[in-house]
Order: structure tokens, then C-alpha cells, then sequence
């Protein structure tokens, strides 16, 4: 059975509060330092030396993910920073700028142009169903239902915080 983290990766328990794991900490800097450098979050996974967890030595994308993700790392919730904000900001922009596609204009598209822009802000809860569905696709044997349920439900909750505004 695999173990989950329930201390973030950089983070440990001291006294009944989180402190920095220096190694870890240091690794999630790395991670931060490197990906606003321009490097993958294949090739990052890849370099990865210390272990994700006790049960698992290789890091994947969804690892690397989690940890440009989570907010903890700017000293949020009691949690001691790690990264600079700036830089927490910096990696998500990069990131969501990697991620955008742009389908082709339709020919309607392009008789009568009109410039669409969409606001999205990741709600808590969907960041939460996000990091529930990456921990089920990390496990040995993910719940492929459980799996689909959730997809399902966190992109139904996506499509209602989604606003666009034609100009």
C-alpha cells in the first residue's frame, strides 16, 4: 500500500509544527529555480533525486505539478516559505502559458473576428479534486471509475468558473 504525503514535499513535523526538511527544501527551490529557467516538467521529474515519498524513488510530471502548485511554498497556513512569491507567480504564468492551445479560427472566425478573453482562477476545491486525481493516477492500481467521476466533476466545476468577455 502506498503512502501519501500528508506533510507537503520540503516540509516536516517538529514539536507539532511544520519546519523546512532541508533537502526537500532545497529540492523544491530547485524545481522552482529550474522550471523558470526553462526546463521541462519531464526533464525536471527526471533529475529528481530525493524520493517524493518512502514508497516512491521516481518523480513524474504530476509530482513536479503539485509542487509549482501548491501555495504552501510561500508561506501560507503557517507553513515556512520556501520561494519567493515572485517566483511562485513567475512559474505559474509560465506554466499556463505552456499549457494554452489555441484551436484554428473557424471561417467565421475570421469573417467576423472577435476577441475572447477568459478569466479562470482555480477555486480550492478544484485544486483539492486536482490534487485528489493526481494522487489516484500516482497509486499503483488507480480506481479507474473513481478516477472518472472525479475528472468529471472537477472540469464540470472548471466550466462554471470560467467567465468570457467578447469584445
Amino acid at each position: 500500500m502506498l503512502k501519501n504525503r500528508s506533510i507537503p514535499f520540503g516540509y516536516c513535523m517538529v514539536n507539532g509544527e511544520y519546519a523546512l526538511n532541508a533537502p526537500e527544501a532545497e529540492a523544491v527551490r530547485k524545481i522552482f529555480s529550474e522550471y523558470i529557467g526553462g526546463k521541462s516538467l519531464r526533464a525536471i521529474a527526471v533529475e529528481m533525486v530525493i524520493p517524493y515519498n518512502v514508497d516512491k524513488n521516481k518523480w513524474n510530471i504530476n509530482m513536479v505539478c503539485r509542487v509549482l502548485e501548491n501555495k504552501k511554498y510561500i508561506g501560507e497556513n503557517g507553513y515556512p516559505q520556501i520561494v519567493s512569491e515572485s517566483d511562485f507567480r513567475l512559474a505559474a504564468q509560465i506554466k499556463a502559458e505552456r499549457k494554452t492551445y489555441r484551436k484554428p479560427a473557424t471561417q467565421d472566425e475570421i469573417r467576423q473576428p472577435e476577441k475572447i478573453i477568459t478569466n479562470y482562477e482555480p477555486t480550492d476545491e478544484i485544486q483539492r479534486m486536482t490534487n485528489e486525481i493526481n494522487r489516484l493516477l500516482d497509486s499503483e492500481t488507480p480506481n479507474k471509475e473513481k478516477v472518472e467521476a472525479l475528472i468529471i466533476m472537477c472540469a464540470q466545476l472548471k466550466y462554471t468558473t470560467v467567465s468570457e468577455v467578447k469584445t
